[in-house]
């Protein structure tokens, strides 16, 4: 079964990406995106209290009687040390989303930062989320990864959802078996990151210095298996996530009505592609394939 579309909405609330010069999104071009993604089948939003005013921008655009269901996720916490009576603010919080988006409650409420769970009292935390979806206020629980470390000493009754990064370039959580065994324990997977903020719709020549030429010349060989197929980096990078039968969704920006009438099509085309070694474009850089270590 293929992977769904999950429209992310980070720039609804930030200028996100190191390719996006458009900046924020306009509020009355949310408006627009968000009828059109319901009118292309698009279901899943997601969102996060970092993303700026993000939350609130929805809460206020979201057409009535919408059928989208809402992913939002919790900051990292700043308490080096976890109370009981930390739950409170916790609470507050997380009503506090409910209210800028207008709902009562969210399909999937995910930590931004695991590592919480592993501060001292961090079993408060847990007890707190787990009592969130026993009151039917949250459907499913959650946390957003980087690396298949974040996944170690969380209590699987926590896993209902992971999101994690996965593109054509950077395949480790597929290759080191994660995404199989998330889904072997009944865990559903949105991947992220499948532009890789951009880059890897980029051609070579316009990547910043600071990439290496060992890179470049990835992403010329990249460019040159698009041409010679008669497509386009979107068409490959697409694809790939498509073909990725253990995702429930992929996540993915845009800024304009023009992008996502793009992202639909592609997502829908029926191109024939010759069968493609998905795994052979990977790469093994760590500081490319996490934004988190660019230099910039």
């Amino acid at each position: 079964m293929n992977p769904q579309l999950c429209l992310g909405t980070a720039q609804f609330g930030l200028a996100y990406g190191i390719t996006n010069t458009a900046g924020q999104v306009s509020e009355a071009e949310v408006a627009h995106l968000l009828t059109q993604a319901e009118d292309s089948g698009i279901r899943y939003l997601d969102t996060a209290q970092a993303y700026g005013n993000a939350e609130m921008v929805l809460g206020r655009q979201l057409p009535a009687s919408h059928g989208f269901k809402l992913i939002s996720k919790l900051p990292a916490l700043p308490q080096p040390v976890f109370k009981a009576q930390d739950s409170e603010a916790w609470e507050q919080t997380f009503f506090a989303s409910c209210q800028r988006l207008g709902v009562q409650g969210l399909d999937a409420l995910l930590l931004h930062s695991p590592a919480d769970l592993r501060k001292p009292g961090g079993d408060y935390l847990e007890a707190w989320l787990l009592r969130l979806r026993e009151r039917g206020l949250v459907q499913r629980l959650g946390i957003s990864i980087y690396s298949a470390e974040d996944l170690e000493g969380v209590n699987p009754a926590l896993l209902d959802l992971v999101q994690l990064p996965l593109s054509l370039l950077d395949q480790r959580l597929l290759q080191d078996g994660t995404l199989a065994r998330l889904r072997a324990a009944g865990t559903a997977i949105h991947a992220r990151s499948l532009y890789l903020q951009g880059l890897l719709l980029t051609p070579a020549e316009q990547w910043p210095p600071w990439v290496s030429t060992e890179m470049r010349t990835h992403q010329h060989a990249l460019e040159a298996l698009a041409q010679e197929r008669g497509c386009r980096l979107i068409d490959l990078a697409l694809r790939f996530a498509r073909d990725q039968v253990d995702l429930e969704a992929v996540v993915i920006g845009v800024c304009s009505s023009h992008e996502l009438a793009e992202l639909s099509a592609v997502w829908s085309s029926t191109l024939p592609l010759k069968k493609i070694d998905w795994g052979s474009w990977a790469l093994n850089d760590s500081i490319i394939v996490d934004p988190r270590r660019w230099p910039i």
